[in-house]
């Protein structure tokens, strides 16, 4: 027996709710049940709600994930691994997350080095010898924007990470 917190018109206001939450831009499954959950609808109408959405075709998992990182590489402000984290913290699997992030290096045609070098052009960290202490704020900023060990050693050499770096 279905009750009425259970019943079509619940499952259409939840519907109505997520249509209104892709409206404002592209969501993950994760992020769509956990927006249910938060306005208090139970497990059987989310998971109805979703199975609409994905039969409408407004609930790809795969797309979002392509179009996400396509969209994060080509800002030239993030390396692969932040773009990565990124998904998955919206709640896609990490197969798919790590799938959508080599179709979106192919297609931006995204070079790590390049981008990992326009960042520290920004921050006036390029083009000059660097202290020791700039040196190591450069690699920390390069690790933490999600560029890997290698482009931070073929732009810096071998920085130090550590935080109080070399020249204390």
């Amino acid at each position: 027996m279905t009750t009425d917190a259970e019943g079509p018109g619940e499952v259409q206001r939840a519907t109505d709710l997520c249509l209104r939450l892709l409206a404002m831009r592209a969501r993950s499954r994760q992020e769509l049940r956990l927006a249910l959950q938060r306005k208090g609808f139970s497990e059987e109408v989310q998971a109805q709600a979703l199975e609409k959405l994905q039969g409408y075709g407004y609930l790809d998992d795969k797309r979002f994930a392509q179009d996400r990182a396509a969209s994060l590489l080509s800002r030239g402000r993030l390396g692969p691994h932040a773009v990565l984290q990124r998904l998955q913290a919206h709640g896609v699997e990490a197969e798919v997350a790590g799938e959508a992030l080599s179709s979106a290096v192919g297609a931006v045609a995204f070079d790590a080095l390049a981008t990992a070098r326009q960042v520290l052009e920004g921050r006036g960290l390029l083009g000059r010898p660097l202290a020791p202490r700039e040196r190591a704020r450069a690699g920390r900023l390069l690790h933490s924007r999600g560029f890997s060990e290698e482009v931070i050693r073929q732009l810096l050499g071998d920085p130090s990470l550590d935080p109080s770096g070399l020249d204390d």
